[in-house]
């Protein structure tokens, strides 16, 4: 006589594999912050801003001005000579993606932040000045003769 074989998992197996799930989600779940993914999308999108802002300067030959604040990051046309062949002075750059004015939405830069941060890139895409942005626990470095933007 051919015993039948059992599938399948005992209770006793299945109470011990929850009750080490829900040991791990103990102590697991506190670690997992919102605020380190919030401050993380910001920096993200600032380089994001900072890196357009330098491509729309070298694309038109008009100087961009870049404002990050700790609820936003705005770019803007600088034209005080009233050059023609440029937008008008302090005229909003639109984000492309959302066709609003914000390019960093939905996010927090943390509680050390050096903001607000402004400065501006010029028709060959060099910044005014070198930059250092504290972002929370990130920095933001934009070089000062190139303008290379990243996080170090």
């Amino acid at each position: 006589m051919v015993m039948p074989t059992r599938t399948g998992f005992s209770i006793i197996e299945l109470i011990v594999v929850m009750s080490l799930i829900s040991i791990l989600a103990v102590y697991a779940l506190p670690k997992l912050s919102l605020e380190s993914f919030r401050q993380a999308g910001f920096a993200q999108q600032a380089a994001a801003a900072v890196r357009y802002a330098q491509k729309q300067a070298i694309a038109s030959g008009c100087t961009v001005s870049v404002s990050i604040t700790a609820s936003a990051c705005s770019l803007n046309w600088l034209n005080p000579a009233a050059d023609a062949s440029c937008p008008a002075n302090n005229t909003v750059i639109a984000n492309p993606a959302s066709g609003g004015s914000n390019f960093c939405r939905d996010s927090t830069p943390g509680a050390t932040s050096n903001l607000p941060a402004s400065f501006s890139f010029d028709k060959i895409g060099r910044p005014s000045a070198a930059q250092n942005i504290n972002l929370g626990n990130r920095t933001l470095k934009v070089e000062a003769e190139t303008g290379y933007t990243h996080e170090i």
